[in-house]
């Protein structure tokens, strides 16, 4: 009954520790600093500090290892970041004989951690996709930039690209301008080793559905509505909500279960969908393999995920007819940097993306009613003080 949460400093880790600790699962957290909130919670029985994945992938794997041994009983391993989760699953078999892992078949893996990919397999199963361009050479999107319609999305095929021995992560960005375009991709593919996406641009809500899988079949699921990101543009949710019935919830989650049947998938998974404004149809963004940011959402709504992935990975039995409740949180730091963006930011996207200013600071302050804290929490409040004194470790 040992669990080891890594990235600490994350609120989802912090959602993991909370939620396994008060099931009196023992809890070890790790994080890259030893002021990751995570590591200060009340359920926190162990903690270590590990190398930076980045960085030094070997030395990141050789401290979760020793920690594991230490432990004994081969701990269940929950990772919170593709740089953590993607160099576990590189040393998967060396790690089996310490730790219980849950990972998807090889071609899976790949698959979801690559935009290309992603977009490759919906097509295939009949998700509806944004339209999407991938491209080799500078004179190929020197061609597309003389009819694409601007503003235009660039984002790097993974959110994290080895190249040359170290993690570079990756974001999406937009361009306004055949030569911008060309800046860009000729930037990113110089930094990465392979070249970028270039999509359309549509405007529309974001959403996500999350899942715990056995083998392509969904053992929970909560679909989520981000009311606000990190930036007005896009981002991180801060601000987001469960929905639970409606035409759009089952078109998402029908489109999200062909892909995880596809791909066989075994464990978290999370699949995002950008939702047109003018036709109302759901579009695949991307596939994010591992636990998602808004987790604490998902604990809100009544769906345990970190402990139905124990019990997934321990064999157990899963609770039957749990069904998700509607839930709000919030993420009051994110939603501080999202309102800041709002009020000062020279953004080119401000038009046709940002909120009025006096919309935003109302909306700050008023909140739905329900509305939870990701990180704040009475019964547990040291987190939420390590998270700034973190933020500014950071800077």
């Amino acid at each position: 009954m040992n669990a080891i949460i890594l990235d600490g400093g994350l609120k989802s880790a912090l959602a993991a520790v909370r939620s396994l600790g008060r099931r009196g699962i023992f809890v070890s957290a790790a994080a890259e600093r030893k002021s990751g909130m995570a590591l200060h919670s009340r359920y926190v029985r162990a903690r270590f500090v590990y190398p930076s994945p980045y960085t030094d992938s070997e030395g990141f794997v050789r401290a979760v290892k020793a920690e594991a041994v230490r432990l004994g009983g081969k701990p269940v391993i929950y990772a919170f970041s593709d740089a953590t989760y993607l160099a576990l699953y590189a040393e998967r078999e060396s790690l089996r004989e310490y730790a219980t892992l849950v990972y998807p078949p090889e071609k899976s893996v790949e698959i979801a951690f690559n935009k290309a990919a992603t977009h490759s397999i919906a097509r295939l199963v009949g998700v509806p996709t944004i339209t999407t361009y991938m491209l080799e050479s500078r004179e190929e999107v020197a061609r597309l930039g003389e009819t694409l319609s601007y503003p235009a999305v660039i984002k790097t095929r993974r959110s994290v690209t080895w190249h040359e021995g170290k993690g570079v992560f990756g974001s999406a960005s937009f361009v306004h301008t055949r030569e911008g375009l060309v800046q860009k991709f000729t930037e990113l593919k110089d930094v990465l080793g392979e070249a970028p996406l270039i999509q359309d641009l549509i405007r529309g809500e974001e959403y996500g559905v999350e899942m715990i899988a056995d083998e392509g079949l969904p053992r929970a699921c909560v679909v989520h509505h981000r009311m606000r990101s990190l930036s007005p543009t896009g981002g991180a949710s801060v601000l987001k909500e469960v929905i639970t019935e409606g035409v759009l919830h089952d078109q998402m989650v029908m489109y999200a279960e062909r892909l995880v049947k596809e791909l066989s998938w075994s464990g978290p998974v999370m699949v995002e969908f950008k939702v047109d404004a003018d036709s109302r149809e759901p579009k695949l963004m991307e596939i994010n393999g591992r636990f998602w940011g808004s987790l604490p959402l998902s604990i809100a709504a009544g769906i345990d995920m970190p402990y139905y992935y124990f019990l997934l990975a321990t064999g157990g039995e899963y609770p039957e007819g749990v069904l998700p409740h509607h839930a709000v949180t919030r993420h009051f730091l994110g939603d501080g940097k999202h309102l800041l963006r709002v009020l000062f930011a020279r953004d080119k996207m401000r038009s046709s993306h940002y909120p009025k200013r006096m919309t935003a600071m109302r909306e700050f302050f008023k909140l739905p009613t329900g509305t939870r804290s990701d990180v704040w929490d009475w019964r547990d409040p040291k987190p939420a003080f390590m998270e700034v004194i973190d933020i500014l470790k950071r800077i």
